[in-house]
């Protein structure tokens, strides 16, 4: 049986710019012990190793592949400040206490992201004023003026501009108005996973790479075994922090959410001359589709682009043929576009797209759900895990602690119902392409 998720591309060479030798570990070939045992060595596995390391905990990192194989090394690189749900929909679902607290831990989620970036001394964040978010059509501009005014009430750096205003921040007078929230972040993923995970290991973390787990136990004396295909680890507890990347290991866990997948692509390099005019201030741009990724430059000159493709099995490319017009229509002038590299990376939705946090056993954790929505997510809910041990957990967690595997309805057929969602959520963004 296989342990590992099949993958069809490799990490994006545009991501790889530091030498990976120092990042190599052997494979686990021995019984060892610990007291906590991390499974997964993308962004929460290691914000995880790194804040049990910090606690004085002896921590156990396995890694099936290399650090930051998985979502955390082909995600877009943009760290937001707010959730894929809006704030009245947070209120709703946890209520006003939870909620509230969920709504401040995410605003502080790019500057926590941060602080681990200049404590340790990680090269992963590109200079930038942030996140610029088009309003696409009509009844969108309304709704992000409120949007800006709710944040701008908690006293957040964030504004709103008209269409003139907006046109000289990005360099392009494509949207008709848009949010400007400069406290988020443009960082190379996969450089940030790999930092994170080589302060766990100054911090003492044994780490085993091309190590997956292939079975998690329960010893009698209230211990577990984690057992990897040479070698063993006994410990107290035990984190899944694989994500969209689950299989196999403890039973049910990959059936709590869908797995989709997402693409990347970025041009060649770009005249410097026409790429001075686009995103001049260095923001990165999403807008309110439902289906539209990002787009933001790269300190190589390539355009980099969030795109679509099949967003189900292992087969298939990205559209490139969509993203080539989606980069003209928004900078006419760019003219004609040369490709670099495409690729992909799975995404693990849940059925209402909020995170979650498991407690599968007494000693044994999960996290996972994060719906695209990944780096700040993944680094907050690393931290938060470290508060998670035995059966107990801190009382004021951000989330709260499911006792059971969310339940995904007829998740063999979920494919299916996310294909169908899909090709709704384009129907509505066409739709709402003919109301500018």
């Amino acid at each position: 049986m296989s342990y590992t998720v099949r993958e069809p591309y490799s990490i994006p060479a545009a991501y790889q710019t530091q030498d990976s030798s120092e990042f190599e570990r052997k494979a686990l070939l021995n019984a060892v012990q610990a007291d906590a045992v991390v499974i997964g060595a993308g962004i929460t596995g290691s914000t995880l190793a790194v804040h049990l390391c910090e606690s004085g905990k002896s921590v156990v990192q396995l890694e099936a592949k290399v650090p930051g194989w998985g979502g955390s090394g082909r995600a877009f690189g943009s760290v937001v400040p707010c959730h894929k749900n809006s704030e009245e929909a947070i209120i709703r679902h946890y209520g006003e206490q939870r909620g509230t607290r969920l709504i401040d831990a995410l605003a502080h989620g790019p500057a926590l992201v941060s602080e681990l970036l200049n404590r340790h001394n990680i090269d992963a964040a590109f200079a930038g004023g942030g996140w610029a978010f088009g309003a696409h059509s009509k009844p969108f501009y309304k709704k992000l003026q409120k949007r800006a005014e709710y944040w701008q009430a908690r006293d957040a750096d964030v504004e709103y501009l008209n269409a003139s205003e907006f046109s000289q921040v990005i360099g392009s007078d494509y949207y008709r108005g848009g949010l400007i929230d400069r406290r988020a972040l443009s960082v190379n993923p996969y450089a940030y996973a790999k930092g994170l995970f080589k302060t766990a290991n100054q911090l003492g973390a044994k780490q085993y790479t091309n190590t997956p787990a292939v079975n998690v136990e329960q010893k009698g004396n209230g211990t577990w075994r984690v057992t990897t295909p040479q070698g063993s680890v006994e410990c107290e507890n035990v984190y899944f922090c694989t994500n969209a990347y689950t299989k196999g290991v403890w039973p049910g866990l990959e059936k709590g959410f869908v797995r989709v997948r997402g693409f990347g692509a970025t041009t060649a390099a770009i005249d410097p001359t026409k790429l001075a005019d686009i995103l001049p201030q260095n923001h990165f741009i999403t807008d309110t589709r439902q289906l539209w990724s990002g787009i933001r430059k790269l300190p190589s000159g390539q355009i980099h682009l969030g795109v679509g493709g099949p967003a189900m099995g292992a087969k298939g490319k990205a559209d490139l043929k969509v993203a080539r017009q989606r980069l003209k229509d928004v900078y006419p002038a760019i003219g004609s576009v040369e490709w670099g590299e495409s690729w992909s990376g799975w995404i693990a939705v849940s059925t209402d797209q909020f995170p979650r946090i498991i407690c599968l056993a007494n000693g044994v954790w999960a996290a996972q759900g994060y719906s695209g929505r990944g780096i700040a997510m993944a680094t907050l809910l690393g931290r938060e895990l470290s508060f998670c041990q035995g059966d107990s957990e801190r009382e004021a967690l951000i989330l709260p602690v499911d006792k059971k595997i969310p339940w995904v309805p007829f998740h063999p057929f979920s494919p299916l119902g996310a294909a169908a969602m899909i090709g709704l959520y384009g129907i509505q963004d066409a739709m709402g392409d003919r109301n500018k």
